[in-house]
């Protein structure tokens, strides 16, 4: 959630900008973190009506729009370039119009006195929080090209691991959709001519043919009651997803459901291994990656609840692994390497090693997912296929009988 801040900087200047976070109490922390001792205000910020926000994929900054920016930055930081005029040259060679803006606001942040890592939080839209604080951490222990790598290597994984799912389940979608439409100009427009004059001829129907008659007559007579009952549900369930029950019970689902929940568990836990892994790698200490965790792993309530506990009992002194072990949520064997590293004093290379296992697991699932699904619509489509074919072959032959 975005929060707009009015506050003073330890020099005594007073200031403005927006921060993400998941509450009040962690954008307050953030704030005094960042070092803004003297906050005047904090409230919950309108997203503005722009048009960029409204269709990102076009106007909006991409994930391989910061990849490249972090790059750039990167090697002008590694070459002894001040920071102020790094961002200056990396703004000459930017060509989208939204990032130019965005590293143009970050370098008057910077000559106003804030770091790049206060900068960045002023542009949720484009870094996320993860970014901001690995950033910050590499700010701290002096090796921001380093964080800058690390976080372009991070996001260009998890990009290229989306764009294979998408690669994947394009082609299932495109045979759904094509068939749907094919089963709408069969049921509106082919059909009834051909089935009335069956009709009207008074052929000897057979049980396929009475009940694509009755399929498309139903079609024909209420098409609007079905297109406004359509409209109708699509809109409740909408609404109903708005409300906190409702994408509870979403959230509960998608963890539920035979082979995609599988998929749902893998990528979150190797989102979950791999971010973590990252950031211990960077100087960040467990109960603040937690903090973290919660706010960007994953969107779904139950992966939040179930961090939560653990970052709880983690801030108790109870460890990683023993809270993790009491919530079916997490794998066993994510939680006995873990415990492994916990033993060893090194979790990151456990948590390292398991989001490789996770990552290529999720990939191998929804392979194996896309396999089923394709024979399964073609099987599908052909018995749908063959079933109108019979209902419209065989009273043609008994016509023609009759005529004879």
């Amino acid at each position: 959630m975005t929060y707009r801040y009015q506050a003073y900087t330890a020099s005594k200047k007073l200031v403005d900008g927006t921060i993400e976070a998941a509450n009040e109490t962690l954008a307050e922390e953030a704030l005094y973190q960042a070092g803004y001792k003297y906050i005047i205000s904090l409230k919950a910020a309108r997203p503005r009506a722009t048009v960029a926000a409204l269709i990102p994929t076009l106007f909006g900054v991409k994930t391989q729009d910061v990849i490249e920016f972090s790059r750039q930055l990167a090697t002008f930081v590694e070459s002894g370039v001040s920071l102020h005029m790094a961002l200056q040259l990396v703004e000459e060679q930017v060509s989208k119009q939204a990032l130019k803006a965005i590293v143009s606001g970050l370098a008057r942040k910077l000559q106003e006195g804030s770091s790049l890592s206060q900068a960045l939080s002023h542009y949720p839209e484009a870094f996320p929080y993860s970014y901001y604080q690995i950033v910050r951490a590499s700010e701290q222990a002096g090796d921001l090209e380093g964080g800058l790598r690390q976080m372009a290597e991070y996001m260009e994984r998890q990009m290229k691991m989306n764009q294979n799912i998408r690669r994947a389940m394009a082609y299932p979608a495109i045979v759904t959709v094509m068939a749907i439409g094919v089963f709408i100009l069969m049921m509106t427009l082919v059909l009834p001519p051909i089935l009335g004059l069956f009709s009207s001829l008074g052929a000897s129907l057979p049980w396929t043919t009475k009940l694509i008659i009755a399929i498309v007559g139903f079609f024909t007579d209420y098409k609007l009651q079905i297109f406004i009952a359509i409209v109708v549900i699509i809109a409740a369930i909408v609404i109903y997803l708005r409300f906190p029950s409702g994408k509870l019970m979403m959230d509960k689902l998608k963890l539920h459901l035979p082979f995609i929940g599988k998929i749902v568990v893998q990528r979150t836990m190797g989102h979950f291994c791999r971010t973590t892994s990252m950031m211990l790698r960077s100087g960040l200490q467990l109960p603040t990656i937690m903090d973290i965790m919660i706010q960007t792993v994953s969107t779904n309530q139950i992966v939040s609840r179930a961090l939560t506990e653990v970052r709880d009992k983690l801030v108790e002194g109870q460890g990683m692994s023993r809270p993790m072990s009491e919530n079916p949520l997490f794998p066993k064997t994510m939680v006995r390497m873990i415990a492994m590293g916990e033993q060893t004093g090194n979790i990151d290379t456990a948590l390292s090693t398991m989001a490789v296992f996770y990552e290529e697991r999720a990939n191998q699932n929804v392979q194996s997912l896309i396999s089923m699904i394709e024979p399964t619509l073609t099987i599908v489509m052909g018995l749908c296929v063959a079933f109108i074919l019979v209902s419209i072959l065989m009273p043609m032959y008994s016509v023609l009988n009759s005529l004879r």
